[in-house]
Order: C-alpha cells, then structure tokens, then sequence
C-alpha cells in the first residue's frame, strides 16, 4: 500500500479520536490539559474535524489519481489484445 494511503487512514483516525473525546471525553481531555478547565472544548472537535477533512481529501486526489492509471493501463492492455488478435487472424 502506497505511504500516502496509510497517512491519510491514520489523519482521519486521528480525526475521528479527537471528535470523540470532544464529545464524550470531556474529563479525560481536562485531565491531560488541565489548563482547560472552565474553557470551551470547542477548538479540540473542530481541529478534529480539520484533521479528519484533511485526511479525507488526500485520500480522495490519490484514489483518484490511481484510478486513473489503472483505468489508463487496462485501455493499453485492451488496444494491444484488439490488435494483436487482429494481426493472427490476417496471418491465417
């Protein structure tokens, strides 16, 4: 699997992390950073949704991206079969 690939499936992981403690792990975020405390956890679930954005769409230019060689490939293997098989077929 491509490096990149495997970058973008631990962002959006690590996207998906931080939404959750936003969400339900109020006590556990104010226990590692304590100085938050009477703050709003507001910025942890947007950067966690930043991140998790981000992830997504690297994944999606790659995925794209590597569509298109495999797609540009089987046309190459498709032409060289149609004429190849054309060339048999006027040797006979």
């Amino acid at each position: 699997m491509n490096k990149l690939v495997i970058v973008t499936y631990v962002l959006r992981g690590l996207g998906f992390v931080l939404v959750l403690l936003s969400l339900f792990g109020h006590s556990v975020i104010l226990n590692v950073f304590p100085g938050l405390e009477g703050m709003s956890i507001n910025p942890i679930f947007y950067s966690g949704i930043a991140v998790y954005l981000i992830g997504a769409v690297i994944y999606f230019f790659v995925n794209k991206k590597i569509r298109a060689e495999r797609r540009r490939s089987e046309i190459e293997e498709a032409t060289g079969r149609l004429f190849s098989s054309g060339d048999e077929s006027s040797e006979k």
